[in-house]
């Protein structure tokens, strides 16, 4: 007596149209691409976007706690916040490659088990990733990172310096709380979408007076001794000529550049309410306040707080300026 087939010839077929094996490699593969979908391949897509999430997230908690708390804390938050990004990546792809290896041929495939989908989902969420759909500056909120590109900072900011800023500025404290000597992010009056980091040298109602090398601030001679100063030598940053001098402040010392020989124009303003006096530390080389006037402080958005991380322009990371306090 012949049996009856379980399923018919045309379900059969369809069903092994419906199914296909999960393959590790590319479950491994679609999770390096992007954290996440590997589940989906796996048909786990509430996994995925849940690793996704917590990628996101979880590092972006880190990320903004580097500004919180003591500046001496800074580079180990953001440290552990890249390991913390770096664990969660890692163990999604192997997570993904283990399920894949257990589902092995018995798997039936999903609507969104397709390839268009899977390369939708890196785009878009790359895209969203990189700040290109979402501005990268409305979610950084406290901690907001940039990059130095220009020479008008040298010696204590160089370029190719990856700086920390903290964008807490409070806005209702009288001059923004701000404090003569202190590195700050503002919008460029020339042109407001720019962001400049320059260092505050007067507050309003301050007397700024620079007499050749020499600044004074509410009659007071802020300009010390010279000193020696050779970081950024092997660079090519400190140009012949050169020379660098200490300048006191109420945030502490710093040192400024200026190129001997460079003609210069003695200056005599007072800084008006609502404004602040910015110039840069490489006061030959650098268009600040003495060209373009006062920066509005409501335009300052951020305090300059740390080198995270420096790369030279002519090649090379300079691992001695990872974690440079400012």
């Amino acid at each position: 007596m012949n049996k009856k087939p379980f399923f018919s010839e045309e379900e059969m077929k369809d069903k092994k149209n419906k199914s296909q094996e999960r393959k590790p490699l590319f479950a491994l593969a679609l999770s390096l691409f992007l954290t996440g979908l590997g589940q989906v391949y796996n048909g786990k897509p509430r996994k995925g976007i849940l690793l996704f999430s917590i990628s996101i997230v979880f590092t972006f908690v880190l990320f903004q706690l580097s500004v919180v708390g003591p500046d001496n804390m800074l580079i180990f938050f953001l440290l552990l916040s890249l390991i913390a990004s770096l664990g969660i990546y890692i163990w999604a792809a192997v997570d993904a490659w283990k399920q894949a290896k257990r589902i092995g041929k018995n798997y039936t495939l999903k609507f969104y088990n397709k390839l268009y989908v899977y390369l939708l989902l890196v785009i878009v969420l790359n895209l969203f990733y990189s700040g290109r759909i979402i501005s990268l500056q409305k979610m950084y909120f406290f901690a907001l990172p940039y990059r130095m590109s220009t020479g008008s900072m040298i010696p204590n900011i160089l370029p190719g310096d990856f700086v920390m800023a903290d964008g807490r500025i409070d806005h209702s404290a009288k001059n923004h709380g701000l404090q003569r000597g202190e590195l700050v992010v503002f919008k460029f009056p020339k042109n407001r979408k720019i962001h400049f980091v320059k260092r505050v040298i007067g507050i309003p109602g301050d007397k700024i007076e620079l007499k050749g090398l020499e600044l004074y601030v509410n009659g007071e001679k802020r300009t010390g001794k010279e000193v020696t100063y050779s970081e950024g030598t092997r660079d090519g940053n400190i140009n012949k000529g050169t020379v660098a001098f200490s300048e006191e402040s109420d945030s502490g010392t710093y040192v400024v550049f200026y190129i001997e020989g460079t003609a210069r124009e003695d200056l005599n303003v007072t800084v008006p309410e609502g404004y602040c006096f910015v110039l840069g530390d490489n006061r030959d080389n650098s268009a600040d306040s003495r060209h373009w006037g006062m920066v509005p402080l409501n335009d300052v958005v951020a305090r300059a707080k740390q080198v995270y991380f420096s790369v030279n322009p002519k090649g090379g990371i300079r691992w001695g300026r990872i974690g440079k306090l400012l």
